[in-house]
């Protein structure tokens, strides 16, 4: 387990990547399974890498993928690279949104962003420009995929789905239910693409017997959020320390 300044940042299992301990991870992997042809390689950047736990799982379930990773602590950088290994991908120091201007246009299947300053989303990698970089980089039907965390009526989750939604033609919101009924604190995985989603597949493969998922399009979700500009950002909740701990 990696844990940062008291937050949970990734769990590796060093004998099976393929395992997934949290469940937003494995709803970030139910996304990347829709993507091509099952077991077919990809090209995955991933902006954020923490213990590098779903570059693991694609370099494991699709072999011969390639991907990057980007993070920003190069310290964090070290130890992951020291103690678990870079198998399968490149992982790179860097600041997310800076690195991605210098990826080439039109060649990546996937794009994930699961970056946390803290227990917090940083506000410049959750706006619209950051969204458009993306597209960019993406080849046509591409998937943006993002991890954000909310609560109560989930204002930057509509916001960051109003965000995607703004670029892409289809978006999707996978959460746990009690995450979107407003009852905790808790991860909501948004995904963007100009092409649909599989979504009587997502719908399957989300509902298990712990963390029953659901998966909703952006439609009803979004609500009357407005999309988040560089201009004018967002403000990325932060958690309640029960969350993570005692209060």
């Amino acid at each position: 387990m990696l844990v940062v300044d008291g937050t949970p940042q990734s769990y590796v299992d060093v004998e099976d990547p393929s395992y997934l301990e949290f469940e937003y991870v494995r709803l970030l992997a139910d996304v990347i399974d829709g993507v091509g042809t099952p077991s077919e390689p990809l090209s995955v950047v991933h902006l954020g890498g923490g213990g590098c736990t779903l570059p693991r799982w694609v370099a494991a379930t699709r072999p011969g993928s390639t991907q990057v990773v980007i993070e920003v602590d190069e310290p964090l950088v070290e130890v992951v690279r020291r103690e678990l290994g870079t198998q399968g991908f490149r992982l790179r120091v860097g600041d997310a949104r800076e690195s991605l201007q210098h990826l080439h246009r039109g060649t990546s299947d996937v794009v994930v962003t699961d970056v946390f300053a803290g227990a917090r989303v940083p506000a410049h990698l959750a706006t619209l420009e950051l969204v458009q970089e993306v597209h960019q980089v993406l080849r046509p039907g591409g998937v943006y995929a993002v991890n954000v965390a909310d609560t109560g009526t989930l204002p930057f989750a509509r916001q960051q789905a109003a965000t995607l939604a703004a670029v892409f033609e289809h978006v999707i919101v996978l959460a746990e239910p009690g995450v979107l009924r407003g009852r905790r604190f808790g991860n909501v995985v948004l995904a963007g693409s100009d092409q649909p989603f599989p979504l009587d597949d997502l719908r399957h493969v989300t509902t298990r017997s712990i963390g029953r998922a659901r998966v909703e399009t952006h439609h009803a979700f979004v609500r009357s959020a407005s999309p988040a500009t560089d201009a004018d950002p967002p403000e990325p909740p932060t958690p309640p320390r029960a969350v993570f701990g005692p209060a």
